[in-house]
């Protein structure tokens, strides 16, 4: 059986697979039309073996044209299915895992028998590694509705797509050095590519970490909004046991004592704030803005690890700053919500994050939301669209950066000031 046949059947099997199955995830998922995908899908597919078929004919090294094909995967099926190419590229993804882990897998195990057996290495090829592959390839493809559970396994969580990234070039490298290790690649392309492996170990693992501050950050955040809900359902007990006792005293008519009840319930509720929630520094200059604003139902956490009155900015000018963005965020909030300001260091510089789970602000928009005179609001008189230029104006008077991001989720201010 020819070498280069089954070569050029490989190859069509894999463009089939991973071309097919972001096309049949996202018709199941009611994402895309039937019809109008199954012409992404004839383009994807033919666009697939093309670029397979060129970079095959132009680059030497399988190492490297492993990689670049990969690229142009990604790129194919994230431009044929742009309105949903997360979703596209994680099916791509979960297709190309099955496709490159059956080489592996046969490689490893099954060639290694193959060679032992067989003296020609062509025939130990053909028996120990396309066979096999072009069979599991097959019930891949024959399988896909049960592959789909798969991937609606990983949809569901929120960086599945990132992750699987990391993981397919995870294994282009490992094929790299398995290719490398048997001669399928000089020594010198070997070299590089396990030197890029240790890069892209050290960005993967830079990166996980991020993640999983991150997810660090959302348990802190969430353990602080038990704690308040706690308080909540204790404060909801209490008056439940006040307003019983105030009801006793009125069917006594004893109005003297209800009077004075009353009075206390007044006196408790003034002199509390249940809806601020200082981790570290009670006393510091965030807190005090907050103590006179009227947050109504809006809930605050307040976390310090750096000192601001240490910081080389007047505390005049550090109180207009941070009470322009909070009074910015409590409107977009509309009075419910939550607001979660963060202080800490880096290096020589001192962050102050101030994030709120209000609407995400138009891209449009968030360019323009720093110059003077700008604003959302309905505003006749004049008298808005200059909170956040000076915000901006005395930022960058105090040796300091201002940033602003917005997604579905939240919308932080960053403000940076280095030493």
């Amino acid at each position: 059986m020819n070498l280069i046949f089954l070569d050029t059947i490989n190859t069509i099997l894999q463009s089939l697979i991973i071309s097919f199955l972001p096309y049949s995830f996202l018709v199941n998922s009611k994402l895309i039309n039937k019809k109008a995908g199954y012409v992404k899908l004839i383009i994807s597919s033919i666009s697939i073996i093309t670029s397979v078929c060129i970079c095959t004919k132009l680059i030497n090294s399988n190492n490297l044209s492993l990689l670049t094909i990969t690229i142009l995967n990604m790129i194919i099926i994230g431009v044929m299915y742009k309105d949903c190419y997360k979703k596209a590229l994680l099916a791509y993804f979960i297709a190309y895992f099955f496709i490159q882990s059956s080489v592996i897998l046969f490689s490893s195990i099954t060639w290694p028998i193959a060679k032992d057996i067989f003296l020609d290495e062509n025939i130990s090829k053909i028996i120990g590694i396309y066979i096999p592959v072009i069979v599991f390839e097959l019930a891949v493809l024959f399988n896909s509705k049960k592959i789909y559970s798969v991937y609606n396994f990983f949809e569901r969580y929120k960086y599945s797509f990132e992750i699987s990234c990391l993981l397919i070039f995870s294994l282009d490298y490992i094929i790299c050095l398995s290719m490398g290790l048997h001669s399928w690649a000089n020594t010198i392309l070997a070299n590089v590519t396990i030197f890029t492996f240790i890069i892209f170990v050290v960005v993967a693992i830079i990166y996980i970490k991020g993640i999983n501050s991150k997810y660090e950050e959302i348990e802190r955040l969430n353990n602080l909004l038990i704690e308040k809900n706690n308080e909540l359902r204790k404060i909801k007990h209490d008056y439940g046991s006040q307003i019983s006792y105030i009801n006793g005293l009125y069917i006594m008519n004893q109005y003297d004592r209800l009077g004075e009840l009353l009075q206390k319930i007044i006196n408790g509720n003034n002199s509390v704030s249940t809806h601020i929630k200082c981790i570290s520094n009670k006393n510091s200059i965030i807190t005090d803005i907050f103590n006179s604003l009227d947050v109504k139902d809006v809930h605050v956490i307040i976390d310090e690890e750096v000192d601001l009155k240490l910081l080389e900015i007047s505390e005049y000018d550090l109180h207009k700053i941070i009470s322009n963005i909070i009074n910015n965020s409590l409107t977009a909030l509309n009075n419910e919500g939550l607001i979660v300001i963060k202080t800490y260091r880096i290096f020589n510089s001192t962050y102050i994050s101030i994030k709120n789970n209000g609407p995400q602000i138009d891209p449009d928009i968030i360019t323009k939301i720093f110059e003077l005179g700008f604003t959302t609001k309905k505003d006749y008189e004049k008298n808005h669209g200059y909170g956040l230029y000076i915000v901006k104006e005395t930022v960058e008077n105090n040796n300091g950066k201002i940033y602003v991001e917005s997604n579905e989720e939240y919308t932080e201010f960053k403000i940076i000031f280095s030493k």
